[in-house]
């Protein structure tokens, strides 16, 4: 399985790196995983800077046109550790095996611009994560759902 994170801005926390570092070499024993990091636009006013970056992706997702792409949002559908894993044995089983998550940055996308470009909008629910945070919770989620497919011990 192929799977590919792209992220607006890099990991500026050692915890965060380390942590993200940690799940990826968990997750090459199941997988092929490269983290696409678009740079972060901040020197501009809030909506100007949300056009932008999501232009970027837009852009981008151009280079990728057979994967499954997936946006995480706070307005997303809300899904178990159980449900992602499922819907990832769906992609892997029956949609070629090629994944696309798009992390945006602390400002988030032009969502009327975005959603038509992607095939499902996650949310890891009501609370607000640092887009940098998020980024290790998605691997940590990755993980988890390898785990649970290959019904291995480690889901709990």
């Amino acid at each position: 399985m192929d799977i590919k994170i792209l992220a607006i801005g890099s990991l500026d926390k050692k915890y965060l790196v380390i942590g993200c570092e940690t799940f990826l070499e968990r997750i090459k024993h199941y997988a092929k995983l490269e983290i696409i990091e678009l740079k972060e636009v901040n020197n501009k006013t809030e909506q100007v800077t949300i056009n932008e970056q999501t232009a970027l992706v837009i852009k981008k997702l151009l280079d990728y046109p057979e994967y499954y792409k997936i946006l995480l949002a706070s307005q997303g559908q809300i899904l178990t550790s159980e449900q992602i894993a499922a819907y990832i044995r769906e992609v892997k089983d029956f949609k070629k095996a090629k994944l696309l998550f798009i992390i945006g940055g602390s400002h988030g996308f032009n969502n009327n611009e975005l959603l038509p470009k992607v095939n499902f909008h996650l949310s890891f629910g009501a609370i607000t994560l640092p887009h940098q945070l998020c980024r290790l919770v998605l691997l940590e989620q990755i993980y988890r759902s390898f785990k649970i497919i290959n019904n291995e011990i480690y889901h709990k």
